[in-house]
């Protein structure tokens, strides 16, 4: 797995992609505002292509600085790329790489999602009700290096 800078016309193909599935699917994102989120102009937004074997496989959008430590805005890949161990190798480098603190958001519906971070040493803290829709809450996740 390597992740390295988006390219053009790769936030289009991940947002089509993407939005076919949970999250994206139920909140009722499109693929173009999507894709737009992927590439508007964002100083403390690092958005990085994710690849496996060379071929895209996902999207990591890191915003640094945010209040202690990073914060995992979107760490997206696509339907045939997961379960596959990639989204795995992104949380352990990000750990590596972010100091003391690694944050994250999850909606509360994507269970799924609430088992990986859990099981990357996530502790989720609070809700965010209305955070990304009106009718659904986010939970704010925080992992801390021991020691």
């Amino acid at each position: 797995m390597i992740w390295r800078a988006l390219r053009p016309g790769e936030a289009e193909l991940l947002a089509n992609g993407l939005v076919r599935a949970d999250p994206f699917l139920r909140l009722g994102y499109r693929a173009a505002s999507l894709s737009d989120y992927f590439t508007r102009g964002d100083s403390s937004l690092d958005r990085y292509a994710i690849e496996q074997d060379g071929a895209l496989a996902g999207i990591l959008c890191l915003r640094r600085p945010w209040l202690r430590g990073p914060l995992i805005e979107t760490l997206a890949l696509l339907p045939a790329a997961q379960r596959r161990g990639i989204g795995s190798q992104v949380i352990v480098r990000c750990q590596s790489e972010c100091g003391n603190n690694l944050w994250a958001t999850v909606s509360v519906f994507h269970e799924s999602a609430r088992r990986f971070y859990r099981r990357h040493g996530f502790a989720e803290l609070c809700d965010l009700p209305g955070l990304v829709g009106a009718n659904e809450s986010e939970i704010l996740l925080r992992w801390r290096r021991s020691g």
